[in-house]
């Protein structure tokens, strides 16, 4: 009686191992729901973003965000920023934590003030809070290409502006 109970045991639970298992952000659960395990897990801090003080239309700038999840868990990113198309509501990653996000956008539109938000969850699909911060975009205020071929075709200007220079 005993060998046969031992042995049932031990077919239960070699069946119980063999079960599908799904993963979800709180929990591990067979598809019996029978097998519970509860896993402690915590989403990422909320992601830190360095962008420059002045952003002109038509350059390049670079955006940084700093990631990191109180587990060490991988993570993904997205942003959520009308003014960067190519950049909003994709998830980036995984990106192991403690990595510094380096994005290069170039912006060709209107000035004015804008925000960028940024979100960061984990491997296990936990969220972190947004984070937002404000653009100043500035018209480029460059010398216009047709201004330089104007000098460059009157070259008694270009002198009298050389010679104006150094006085100033």
């Amino acid at each position: 009686m005993r060998k046969k109970l031992y042995c049932i045991t031990l077919i239960i639970m070699l069946i119980t191992a063999l079960l599908p298992i799904t993963v979800t952000s709180q929990r591990i659960i067979t598809k019996s729901e029978k097998n519970v395990i509860i896993f402690n897990n915590s989403p990422p801090y909320p992601p830190d973003i360095t962008v420059p003080d002045t952003i002109k239309t038509g350059k390049w700038f670079k955006i940084e965000v700093s990631l990191s999840d109180p587990d060490g868990d991988n993570v993904y990113i997205r942003f959520n920023a009308s003014i960067l198309p190519n950049l909003s509501d994709y998830w980036f990653g995984p990106i192991p934590s403690g990595t510094v996000f380096k994005a290069w956008v170039k912006y060709k539109g209107p000035t004015g003030s804008y925000s960028i938000g940024v979100q960061a969850k984990d491997i296990y699909d936990a969220e972190s809070e947004w984070t937002y911060i404000q653009l100043n975009v500035y018209k480029n205020k460059g010398i216009s290409i047709e201004f330089f071929n104007f000098l460059k075709s009157h070259t008694d200007l270009l002198s009298i502006i050389q010679f104006l220079i150094p006085q100033l």
